[in-house]
């Protein structure tokens, strides 16, 4: 995955460094009181979510919940965040003067389903994956490409919804920690799945991460 703010465990920071940070929107701090959200809805630290997901419809101000469970094997969340650690990312939206925890994709899709424009389905993708958009050419950093083009994010009409074009990176374990690019099919009910991933970006330093 690219950076996010609430990321600060072991050497995971070291990995994005060098990293550009106009490859990404970076979540800033939140107006929210995040004391009490940690609180109330149990979160280990609370982050505006990615600006991609301002095109979500009904539009509902999104922050990110991050949420660290006691059973390594649980599912307690909508995207697994941490590697040795069990950490999950869950959402909170204001909806009808009420703040609500979003726990798990079911509950996402009950609130932001049907998928019918891009905006959208390009926001689903970033809210239900690990990936992230990127629009700048350049390459990281400390990285090298390993293929002959890479295209920007971008959003196309397919049969059964929508393709999106995001990227990743692996965090966990010991490696160069890749960067891919990875295509999702986004269908119209709001189910997600991977079609493609390829390598785009590889370093020659090798990082553990727990």
């Amino acid at each position: 995955m690219f950076p996010r703010k609430y990321i600060q465990f072991g050497l995971i920071a070291l990995i994005f460094a060098s990293m550009p940070q106009n490859c990404v929107a970076l979540p800033s701090s939140t107006s929210i009181d995040s004391n009490a959200f940690d609180q109330r809805f149990g979160c280990m630290q609370i982050s505006n979510a990615s600006s991609a997901l301002d095109n979500l419809s009904p539009k509902l101000h999104v922050v990110e919940c991050l949420f660290l469970s006691e059973d390594y094997h649980s599912e307690e969340g909508i995207v697994r965040e941490g590697c040795m650690m069990p950490l999950f990312r869950r959402y909170i939206v204001k909806q009808d003067e009420e703040f609500k925890l979003i726990r798990s994709k079911e509950e996402f899709l009950s609130i932001f389903a049907p998928v019918e424009t891009e905006e959208v389905a390009l926001a689903f993708a970033v809210a239900l994956t690990s990936s992230l958009p990127r629009y700048d050419s350049s390459v990281p950093e400390g990285y090298f490409p390993v293929t002959s083009s890479i295209g920007p994010t971008y959003v196309e009409e397919a049969e059964d919804g929508y393709k999106v074009h995001l990227f990743d990176s692996e965090i966990c374990g010991c490696g160069s920690h890749p960067y891919y690019a990875v295509e999702y099919l986004v269908t119209k009910a709001g189910n997600v799945t991977e079609l493609s991933r390829e390598k785009v970006f590889d370093s020659t330093n090798q990082i553990c991460v727990d």
